[in-house]
């Protein structure tokens, strides 16, 4: 049951840097080396969180050709990210509340 509870705070967390990540992509659409450059993180990192943002729905991500492939990414609206985490959170209290009727 404590691994089920630790599990829905995993879930949960934004780490700060995704929260400045987010923040800067709420007001242009940037591409990797950009978001690193502008925060000062080096690009494989923001490679990686923007990986999972994307995953959890709280970025999204466009494929653009300039002369070479890649991706530009914007935040997503606040509104769906907020209806997204209730539906997750929705999801994981009904299976925590299916385990512990099974206690």
């Amino acid at each position: 049951m404590l691994l089920e509870i630790a599990e829905v705070l995993e879930k949960l967390r934004v780490k700060p840097s995704d929260v400045k990540i987010y923040n800067l992509l709420r007001n242009r659409e940037l591409g990797v080396r950009e978001i690193a450059k502008e925060l000062n993180l080096s690009t494989r990192f923001v490679r990686d969180r923007l990986k999972e943002l994307t995953k959890r729905g709280i970025v999204k991500r466009r494929l653009v050709e300039q002369g070479w492939i890649g991706y530009k990414y914007t935040a997503e609206d606040p509104l769906e990210i907020l209806k997204k985490f209730k539906a997750q959170l929705h999801e994981e209290f009904l299976r925590l509340e299916k385990a512990l009727l099974n206690i």
